[in-house]
C-alpha cells in the first residue's frame, strides 16, 4: 500500500484530490478502559504500523476503524481481544489542506447519487488532509475524484 504523496504545493497538478480504495479494519467491542490499549501495544510489539484511525463509544460498546499497512497481520496481532474483525473497502482521499476542500468532493459524489456513509481524516503535516470515507459505490467515487480533481479545485 503506497502512500499518495500528492500535495507539494508547487503547482496546481500538485495540488489535486487524489482518491484509492483501500482495505479497512471494523471492529465492535465491549467498552471498557484499557482496551484501545492493549490493542495499539498488541500491534506494536507485532511491528503493525497503523496509516489511519478511528476509535469512539457509544454507551457499552466501542468501535474501532482502521487501516494498517499489513491488515491480515494485524487482525492475527489482535484475535485474543477481538475475535470478530470485518474488512471492508474505504475511499482514501487526499487534498490540500484549505478551507473547503471536502465540500467540492461531497458536492461531486452526491451528483453522482453516491452516498458517504462516514468519513474521518486528519491534516497531520498541514500541508495535506488525508480522508478515508465509506461510500455506496467506493470504486466509482475513486473514479470520479481522479477524473474530476481538476474541476474539484481541491
Amino acid at each position: 500500500m503506497r502512500p499518495l504523496n500528492i500535495i507539494r504545493g508547487r503547482d496546481d497538478k500538485d495540488s489535486m484530490a487524489r482518491a484509492l480504495v483501500m482495505k479497512e479494519l471494523y471492529f465492535e467491542v465491549k467498552n471498557e478502559t484499557g482496551l484501545l490499549g492493549r490493542i495499539v501495544s498488541a500491534l506494536a510489539l507485532q511491528g503493525i504500523y497503523i496509516i489511519h484511525l478511528s476509535a469512539y463509544s457509544a454507551g457499552d460498546k466501542g468501535y474501532l476503524q482502521m487501516i494498517t499497512k499489513d491488515n491480515e497481520k494485524a487482525k492475527k496481532a489482535v484475535s485474543y481481544f477481538i475475535p470478530k474483525i470485518e474488512e471492508r473497502d474505504v475511499l482514501i482521499v487526499e487534498f490540500e489542506n484549505k478551507v473547503g476542500t471536502l465540500a467540492p468532493v461531497a458536492k461531486i459524489l452526491g451528483s453522482h447519487s453516491i452516498f458517504i456513509n462516514y468519513v474521518y481524516g486528519t491534516s497531520g503535516d498541514g500541508f495535506k488532509i488525508v480522508g478515508v470515507l465509506s461510500t455506496s459505490d467506493n470504486k466509482q467515487a475513486a473514479s470520479l475524484i481522479n477524473q474530476d480533481s481538476g474541476a474539484l479545485g481541491a
